[in-house]
């Protein structure tokens, strides 16, 4: 893969989306967590006619300062969901949406380049907030998913960027602060495949041209980490800063979920949310320099 690029990436990591069984479970877990979460919405679309119709989907959005986080779950397969397929293959982290400032023009440069991406898409959801009352509109497009794909890639546009982030929502009990990126593990093959797609995506590769290891956007990463007995790549961690560790690791442990200090430079603490998320959550400090695990 080309590694000779130098220029800085210009798509963010606008959210992850995680298709779960039962919203109402997720619901609970995050808030025992600490987290806040929006209220429950049902996402609908404008399809062809210029109707607004059902997607078939309804959610809770964690809010953070950078990055944020969608609990899904698919209430209608009948609707055309584009994800309902993804149901016969696991619940977990599914959605990789990147950030563009404009869609219709990141979609025309997709399609200058033959990349294999789908219709410009107008949705939407309510928000209702102390601050704030309204519809939020957002503009995507898809790459068409597949069944072994480790995650589904969007771009996306926020219409009313003012809507989706209120004070009242930034504020979490358990400190959190920015969504840092994703961890994906996998065979080498594999990842290698994984790497060309998040590269035509928009990510910048890693400098030393092995294609492992981070993969830049504006404002997060995407680590590719060799995993030499899993069959398929898979999302393994999500990354998420807290200005203190103490308040998450005292409600994760409250809870009884496994958790261990991270090694590295910066002190953090793995909690396994495996059991009901499929996926590890990588809590990192960016506050005081005390370990909590």
């Amino acid at each position: 893969m080309n590694t000779s690029e130098t220029k800085a990436p210009t798509i963010g990591l606008d959210h992850v989306g995680f298709i779960i069984p039962d919203l109402s479970n997720s619901h609970a877990l995050f808030t025992d967590l600490g987290f806040t979460l929006t209220d429950r919405a049902d996402h609908t679309r404008t399809n062809p006619q210029g109707q607004v119709v059902s997607a078939g989907s309804s959610q809770h959005s964690i809010m953070l300062n950078s990055g944020y986080i969608e609990l899904m779950q698919i209430t209608d397969p009948m609707a055309g969901h584009q994800l309902t397929p993804a149901l016969k293959v696991r619940y977990g982290l599914h959605v990789l949406a990147l950030g563009t400032p404009d869609a219709g023009a990141w979609h025309a440069d997709c399609l200058q380049r033959q990349l294999r991406v789908g219709p410009l898409l107008d949705w939407s959801r309510p928000v209702k907030t102390p601050e704030c009352e309204g519809l939020a509109r957002f503009c995507f497009f898809d790459a068409p998913w597949q069944a072994e794909d480790p995650s589904y890639i969007c771009w996306v546009q926020h219409l009313t960027p003012e809507l989706v982030r209120s004070p009242s929502l930034l504020e979490h009990q358990n400190q959190a602060q920015a969504l840092l990126g994703v961890s994906y593990s996998g065979p080498p093959d594999g990842l290698q495949g994984w790497g060309q797609r998040l590269q035509t995506a928009g990510a910048m590769p890693p400098d030393d041209g092995s294609g492992l290891g981070l993969w830049r956007l504006t404002d997060a990463g995407l680590t590719l980490d060799v995993d030499a007995d899993s069959q398929t790549v898979h999302p393994m961690a999500l990354t998420i800063s807290f200005k203190s560790l103490d308040p998450i690791v005292q409600r994760a442990q409250a809870l009884g979920l496994p958790c261990h200090a991270l090694l590295g430079p910066v002190t953090g603490c793995r909690i396994d949310l495996r059991q009901s998320c499929g996926i590890y959550l990588d809590a990192l400090e960016s506050g005081s320099s005390a370990s909590a695990c």
